[in-house]
């Protein structure tokens, strides 16, 4: 016959979610690699995302977070955050351009919307699309989760798994 244990201290924590302080350090970078001077110095926006994803899970919503979660919660926030920076910046771009606003330029709208929005028509053009991509991982991964980890460190107790 088996027996079943009382969860443990590091089960409860494994169920944690994570998304809203995904979200919410998503949000920042995003906010950050938009702005336009800082989206040069973009190694602020992959600190200052994860932090802020960190200390929204920590002290807004009081979880108690290990830093693989922070790790992870550093490295989508990260990663999340320049995806919709490059789309947003992508769009803005289109509808400026184009002139979307005005009422006789609104035909556009809907093919511009429909369509692939990045011009990657090409195969070379879907290529520097996905090697674009791989360089965000890697930031978001190289600086991203290091920061997510800080923001354990700095915001909350922390445990060790």
């Amino acid at each position: 016959m088996v027996t079943r244990s009382p969860p443990s201290d590091s089960s409860s924590l494994a169920k944690v979610d994570l998304k809203p302080g995904i979200y919410a350090g998503a949000a920042v970078t995003a906010v950050l690699l938009l702005l336009p001077y800082l989206k040069l110095v973009f190694v602020a926006a992959y600190v200052l995302g994860p932090l802020a994803g960190a200390w929204f899970e920590i002290r807004r919503r009081s979880c108690q977070l290990n830093f693989t979660q922070g790790a992870v919660l550093g490295f989508s926030s990260a990663f999340y955050g320049t995806i919709a920076a490059i789309a947003v910046d992508q769009i803005a771009a289109r509808f400026l351009h184009e002139q979307l606003w005005r009422l006789e330029n609104i035909y556009r709208l809907p093919p511009s919307l429909a369509g692939k929005g990045l011009e990657t028509d090409t195969p070379a053009g879907w290529y520097f699309l996905m090697l674009q991509i791989a360089i965000v991982a890697i930031f978001a991964g190289a600086i991203g989760a290091p920061a997510g980890i800080l923001g354990v460190k700095l915001f909350g107790r922390i445990t060790r798994s």
